[in-house]
């Protein structure tokens, strides 16, 4: 016996499931955000200048170190330089100041030599003052005429020159009358003579 299933048959139909909306971002976007990529590669050149930097300041520590260690390896020898220096300085200051005084004491003999080779007799000198270009000379005479002698003579001698006398005062010692003179007088040549101590060319009796 055949049968007949008129009973229309249902036709089912399947829908697809909707789509994300993580899958419609990524569908859309198709990879990774480039923000994200801007941060990595940020990342990554800080990492390697990181690097690189820190190289750098090695290097240059392995250098401060090695001039470090070089300038206390010379450190003995520049000392002893400066000590050798302060010793030259030291020794070249000794020699001029000898020097000096020669020359000072070769014009200051030379002069008083003059001085006492001048006096005539009975004329006595107590001091002789130098400066750099002028000599004051002070002493004893028993006249004028004698004071007038000694100083024709010191202008005669060629290392005096405009020879005056500044004052004179007769004193009295034992009942003995004498003058006490100051004379002043330049010293000609070049630079003039040198300053030095008062001293006395020659006593009185």
């Amino acid at each position: 016996m055949i049968r007949v299933n008129l009973i229309k048959t249902e036709k089912k139909e399947f829908e697809a499931p909707a789509p994300s909306i993580d899958g419609e971002a990524a569908a859309r976007k198709g990879g990774p955000e480039p923000v994200n990529v801007l941060i990595i590669a940020a990342f990554a050149a800080a990492a390697v200048l990181g690097i690189l930097l820190k190289r750098s300041i090695d290097v240059e520590r392995r250098e401060l170190a090695a001039a470090q260690a070089e300038k206390k390896t010379l450190e003995p020898v520049v000392a002893k330089l400066a000590a050798i220096g302060e010793q030259r300085a030291f020794l070249e200051k000794k020699i001029n100041l000898i020097s000096d005084l020669k020359a000072r004491q070769g014009d200051a003999v030379r002069l008083m030599e003059a001085l006492s080779t001048a006096l005539p007799n009975w004329v006595w000198l107590s001091e002789a003052r130098f400066t750099r270009r002028t000599i004051q000379i002070k002493g004893k005479a028993l006249t004028n005429i004698q004071i007038s002698d000694y100083m024709h003579n010191l202008e005669l001698s060629g290392l005096f020159d405009f020879v005056s006398l500044l004052g004179s005062t007769q004193k009295a010692l034992g009942g003995t009358t004498y003058l006490e003179f100051t004379l002043d007088a330049n010293v000609p040549g070049p630079g003039g003579t040198p300053p030095v101590p008062a001293a006395k060319a020659k006593g009185s009796p």
